[in-house]
């Protein structure tokens, strides 16, 4: 019972992930880049460090604050081009390829690392790459665009941040070391914010369309505070097999999401490349499962 629960709320936090997409795209039409990430971030990681004091969770060590700081970092550097990529391609798309780390963990992991992989991790890195060509060569979008580009080399980003979490994640606490990468992303965001754009366009789009305060505020708790919380909680329930089975659903969520909220859609032929990516992604986890049984 308690690891069905675990496994509804980490699908709770993976579809707040995938409606983060199109919440996003709408406030990129009015705020400047870093503005959104510092307002996400900023708000998001003082709520998630209150509710861990609160709840006497945050145990901060120098491994915790070490690991915050450089995963922080490398998500900040994600999260810059993933967000400038979204403002000039769709949701879906979007969604799809920052979802399709699958390709970049194992050529870092030989090339970098020097560390050997199977060859069911390579079959899903060709797979994973013959659907990333399909989603952006679409033609029902017009095919590869800038945002595509800039979102692959977020991803690449993203690739080095969950190989460092998993290097610190194994010697401190996994929840004191997310919150700390929020934080670290939202006072960068907001340094930045700070140096190089015009805040004055944020209060004077605001005062437009207070409307948009509710997607800034869903981003900020619910898709950054809560989901990180109910995430990292349930993660420490569920085994990793588990785990990853779970998190192949963001970007279908970002997809439907984009779908239900902005009215976009994949053509057959992105659909397509969706499916084989969801299905690379899987196929380890399904093979883990299947030896572990």
């Amino acid at each position: 019972m308690k690891s069905k629960l675990a496994e509804l709320g980490l699908m709770l936090s993976v579809a707040l992930w995938g409606a983060s997409f199109a919440l996003t795209k709408p406030l990129l039409d009015i705020m400047n880049i870093f503005t959104f990430m510092a307002m996400r971030f900023v708000i998001g990681g003082i709520i998630l460090v209150f509710f861990l004091v609160v709840f006497k969770q945050f145990k901060l060590s120098n491994q915790a604050l070490k690991g915050g700081l450089i995963t922080g970092l490398l998500l900040f550097l994600a999260f810059i081009l993933h967000t400038y990529g979204l403002k000039y391609t769709t949701v879906a798309k979007n969604a799809f390829i920052v979802g399709s780390n699958v390709i970049f963990v194992p050529i870092i992991l030989t090339f970098i690392y020097k560390k050997h992989q199977t060859k069911n991790i390579w079959f899903s890195t060709i797979l994973a790459i013959i659907g990333l060509a399909l989603i952006t060569l679409d033609g029902i979008h017009g095919g590869i665009n800038n945002g595509d580009i800039i979102t692959v080399f977020g991803t690449i980003f993203i690739s080095f941040y969950i190989l460092k979490v998993e290097k610190f994640v194994k010697n401190t606490h996994a929840i004191t070391l997310a919150s700390i990468q929020v934080l670290t992303v939202g006072v960068l965001s907001l340094l930045f914010a700070l140096f190089s754009e015009d805040l004055s366009l944020l209060t004077t789009n605001l005062k437009i369309n207070p409307q948009l305060w509710i997607n800034i505020l869903i981003l900020s708790i619910g898709c950054t505070s809560i989901a990180y919380l109910i995430a990292n909680y349930c993660q420490s329930i569920l085994t990793a097999s588990r785990t990853a089975l779970l998190y192949v659903f963001e970007p279908l969520f970002g997809a439907l999401f984009g779908w239900i909220i902005l009215g976009e859609a994949l053509g057959l032929q992105g659909l397509a490349g969706a499916l084989l990516i969801t299905f690379a992604t899987i196929l380890p986890s399904i093979s883990r499962l299947i030896r572990d049984n």
